[in-house]
């Protein structure tokens, strides 16, 4: 969230990343992926139109650095994309 994305109201190890849109759901996952990092796009039906987001999810076996990896890397992938 303090990157400046829409992370609803999760409190579970699931966060979404709200995207609301198809093709810039699939264009930050494919950014996400060919810098290593792995979510799982989800487009309507599975969620309602305009709630197209990326399904992240973490571990107790996740290291800080692992964490802040993957952070820098949305922070990244995010602002050359738009979405923040």
């Amino acid at each position: 969230k303090s990157l400046g994305f829409d992370t609803g109201n999760s409190v579970t190890p699931v966060i979404p990343i709200i995207i609301g849109e198809d093709e810039l759901t699939f264009r930050f996952w494919r950014e996400l992926f060919d810098h290593g990092v792995f979510v799982n796009p989800v487009i309507s039906p599975a969620t309602a139109p305009g709630r197209q987001l990326l399904r992240t999810s973490y571990m107790a076996t996740h290291t800080q650095a692992q964490l802040e990896k993957v952070l820098d890397i949305f922070g990244q992938v995010g602002k050359k994309v738009g979405i923040i």
